[in-house]
């Protein structure tokens, strides 16, 4: 084994909705049995990090929060460091719960956050953001996913908002959660290790992004894998298993 450690991706590699894939709590086990340095990461903004976590719990999966790294919680983070203030915030309201400190005080809009709403978009909402950014906001991007999966079927991610935005004003947005390298170096400093193997279901964010910060990766066959988009794709894991069920079987300590 050439590396020190383990980051996990979660939805689609250990619970997919309110489910627990198969043999999740197992590896688990097998990972704090071995004393196996490991962290597991999200892009999840629908939460915050405290409510994540309680729901992992719920379902029944034995992750405790000090393991757990999300892009909502990164982009407390990245917010604080920019020196923003005032900020429009286009996620959940249990997503706010993180950011209390740069909710909107005034007229003057520092910066907006987007995360994920779901079937909440509309062409209102995209030309008010639009008119803010054209205004002198940032755009801050909790992640810019292509697709998720839920109830068996992919659904189109909150990135291709944050796309349609840069589009019509020319501005980048900042992007915080996976494949971005600030977010896997802060999920490396907290792991201990740039030694990493990288375990998840998301050829882009999680394989393409590991191999180019120098991971070993790992793409489980659950959560979004697809087939067809597997054979066509030029992005290659160093393993490809069936589920994390498999994981044990890899390695022998």
């Amino acid at each position: 084994m050439d590396f020190d450690g383990f980051l996990f991706d979660l939805n689609g590699v250990f619970y997919e909705d309110e489910n627990i894939i198969s043999g999740a709590n197992e590896t688990i086990d097998w990972l704090k049995k071995n004393g196996i340095p490991h962290k597991f990461i999200s892009n999840n903004s629908t939460l915050s990090r405290k409510l994540f976590v309680e729901k992992l719990k719920k379902i029944g999966l034995k992750i405790n929060i000090s393991e757990v790294i999300t892009s909502n919680y990164a982009g407390v983070l990245t917010i604080k460091k920019m020196g923003l203030k005032n900020c429009k915030l286009i996620m959940t309201e249990e997503a706010k719960l993180d950011y209390k400190k740069f909710q909107l005080q005034n007229k003057k809009i520092d910066a907006i956050v987007i995360g994920d709403i779901g079937e909440k978009w509309s062409f209102s909402l995209m030309n008010e953001l639009m008119n803010d950014v054209i205004s002198g906001a940032e755009i801050i991007a909790l992640h810019k996913g292509k697709y998720y999966q839920s109830q068996g079927k992919l659904k189109i991610d909150c990135g291709a908002f944050v796309a349609g935005l840069e589009y019509s004003t020319s501005k980048k947005a900042i992007s915080i959660g996976k494949p971005k390298k600030s977010f896997f170096d802060l999920a490396a400093f907290d792991l201990g290790t740039n030694k990493i193997c990288l375990v998840g279901d998301d050829l882009h964010n999680d394989i393409e992004g590991g191999q180019k910060m120098g991971y070993k990766t790992i793409l489980v066959k659950t959560g979004k894998y697809r087939q067809n988009i597997f054979d066509k794709s030029k992005i290659k894991p160093d393993f490809c298993i069936p589920s994390i069920k498999e994981l044990i079987k890899l390695f022998k300590f």
